[in-house]
């Protein structure tokens, strides 16, 4: 969450007034995360976040706040969209699409251990099977051709070495049918600051904004990527034992899903170091902004090709 759009009191005061939340006592802006602008609002009714959507098309939006909102209502910790007078959840906000939705208890965990990891692994499982139910649809706007698009833009500010690390995984994942792996709504972007906790405890998922019908293995594999490897690229197996043990005690994992794990871990590597690498080559502006290390993500990437066995182990 970064702050790209600057709101005035005078603004958000008659922004709340769509809701039923009360008078504004404060708000302030959110550093953490990247893509749109976030802001923290708290009223005489309660604690709020407002997002205001940078990019994302207003008619795609919908679909995730229903889904959070699914979510919610079925013992899921999503931070449940408030509708607005109106019944509506999606609003527009200083010419961007804006949403409000009710502040989750507890905080992210910069250094999970086994227990955080095994809790997330757990709930993943638990939302995959909720999921399967749900027949609304969005596609991943962060498939193929978006990779090969981002990957032409920033292909020239890589070293030799990265660009053939670059060129190999495209032309792997080309390749690769991801369509034989079952599939539901899927998260896709639980890293460690897309989720709360208090103590050992979950409390909530945040940040639905990139979910889409796609791999389960995958949403599980984009979760280990950034929450059992370390800022040097270290992968730390017991951790990603924790979290995948969890969540295949709540979901069957088949067989074609334990074969394609390296090839998920190859994908999500992939797609967040080519976010990030955009971010850090092509900013933009904000009052509040914060960019990612593309390095940790193509960390994953090299441990794929130097220590699968290793990454693969986590299922035996």
């Amino acid at each position: 969450m970064s702050v790209y759009t600057n709101i005035t009191a005078p603004d958000l005061e008659a922004f709340l007034r769509r809701y039923q939340v009360g008078v504004l006592f404060d708000y302030t802006g959110i550093a953490a995360g990247i893509e749109n602008t976030n802001y923290f609002v708290t009223t005489d009714q309660g604690r709020f976040v407002l997002t205001l959507f940078e990019r994302t098309p207003a008619e795609e939006l919908q679909y995730c706040l229903e889904l959070m909102a699914f979510l919610a209502d079925h013992a899921i910790p999503s931070a449940h969209p408030l509708a607005n007078n109106a019944g509506e959840y999606l609003q527009h906000f200083k010419g961007k699409p804006a949403a409000l939705v009710r502040r989750l208890d507890g905080a992210s965990v910069a250094n999970p251990d086994r227990e955080h990891c095994r809790a997330i692994g757990a709930t993943i499982g638990r939302m995959h099977q909720i999921t399967m139910t749900y027949q609304a649809t969005r596609d991943n706007d962060r498939g193929v051709e978006w990779q090969v698009n981002t990957a032409a833009l920033i292909r020239d500010r890589l070293s030799s070495t990265e660009q053939t690390l670059l060129d190999i995984e495209l032309d792997f994942l080309r390749h690769y049918d991801f369509k034989c792996l079952p599939q539901a709504a899927i998260h896709a972007d639980l890293f460690r600051d897309n989720a709360l906790f208090e103590g050992h405890t979950l409390t909530g998922l945040i940040d639905f904004y990139y979910a889409h019908i796609g791999p389960l293995i995958y949403d599980l594999a984009v979760t280990v990527s950034d929450w059992c490897f370390d800022a040097h690229g270290s992968f730390d197996t017991d951790r990603a034992r924790a979290m995948v043990q969890a969540y295949a005690a709540q979901r069957t994992v088949i067989k074609r899903e334990v074969n394609a794990w390296l090839a998920c871990l190859r994908a999500a590597g992939l797609r967040f170091w080519l976010s990030r690498l955009k971010d850090q080559n092509f900013p933009r502006d904000g009052e509040i902004t914060h960019i990612k290390d593309p390095n940790r993500c193509k960390a994953v990437l090299e441990s794929c090709h130097s220590h699968a066995d290793q990454l693969q182990s986590v299922w035996q």
